[in-house]
């Protein structure tokens, strides 16, 4: 699909809060100034870059420099990252971070899932040989974690729940908002990892907390477009945030992969108002962009 015709102008003014880029470990799709240049040529508002083992924040800044399209990144509190080490969600928020990550990979609940069951490919791509993984029921991580919460709600950063079980999110989120932060995303609560029911959705959502569905889910079967589409109502069309979760090499560029993602939703029956909302709207409400700016 080429970036520049009618069908990708779909994506103008939408933002995406989940792309993974080169350089990495892994072998991506593109580096972070061709998924740039390609948000830009469609008119996106903005870009999240993430990468599951080094920090994004001065990539996003170097990425974006020329650009039109507002780049921004962040940290993952994986192992290679130092885990739950508040001087380098300290240092992250200094160079302009916006999105505290808690891990992934690195997760112990991620590690568990990898343990039970035969695991998608890329998932145990992504995943390094280690054993001892992070888990926030593990009390000698609460004064790490409580510190970062205080970092966090200090610029009003937005904090991102990893591959954390559902358990751990739910207790995340509450101790979150009582040191006051104001911007929670739940990520990806469709991957297999997670899981997280519509009941805990629910009760998460009525706490202001938000929820980033992503193409990636659609890709990997772990969701469906009528899933998808069904639970957003469920939970709540404010709560929902629309993302790629793209980068793999097998899969489309981010940007064409997210215009995929509208085409599907809006053929099971997403309309026009619920994709601004989703892809425009609340994400930028949850980054704190100034849509009127952008325009």
């Amino acid at each position: 699909m080429r970036l520049d015709t009618p069908e990708t102008h779909i994506l103008r003014g939408a933002i995406d809060t989940h792309i993974h880029s080169s350089p990495d470990v892994l072998p991506r799709r593109q580096a972070d100034r061709e998924v740039v240049a390609d948000a830009d040529t469609a008119g996106m508002a903005a870009v999240v870059l993430k990468n599951h083992t080094s920090p994004t924040a001065a990539r996003a800044a170097i990425a974006g420099e020329s650009a039109r399209t507002t780049v921004l990144g962040g940290i993952v509190l994986n192992h290679s990252c130092g885990g739950l080490n508040p001087h380098a969600v300290r240092d992250t928020l200094a160079l302009g971070g916006k999105i505290i990550w808690m891990p992934t990979i690195s997760a112990e609940n991620h590690l568990r899932y990898l343990r039970s069951q035969d695991a998608d490919p890329y998932i145990q791509a992504i995943t390094p040989s280690i054993s001892n993984g992070i888990s926030l029921a593990d009390g000698s991580t609460l004064a790490a974690v409580g510190e970062i919460l205080d970092l966090i709600a200090e610029v009003d950063a937005v904090l991102a729940t990893g591959h954390l079980s559902v358990d751990e999110t739910a207790w995340l989120a509450s101790e979150a908002r009582r040191r006051g932060v104001t911007r929670i995303l739940v990520t990806h609560p469709e991957a297999p990892q997670i899981k997280m029911s519509l009941d805990v959705q629910r009760e998460l959502a009525g706490v202001g907390v938000m929820f980033e569905r992503c193409y990636y889910s659609l890709v990997a079967g772990t969701a469906t477009v009528a899933s998808m589409l069904e639970t957003m109502r469920s939970v709540g069309v404010d709560s929902t945030v629309l993302a790629t979760d793209l980068g793999q090499v097998n899969n489309p560029p981010p940007v064409e992969g997210f215009a995929l993602f509208r085409s599907a939703m809006e053929e099971s029956g997403m309309s026009g108002d619920e994709w601004q909302l989703v892809a425009c709207d609340n994400p930028a409400r949850l980054l704190g962009i100034d849509m009127e700016a952008e325009r």
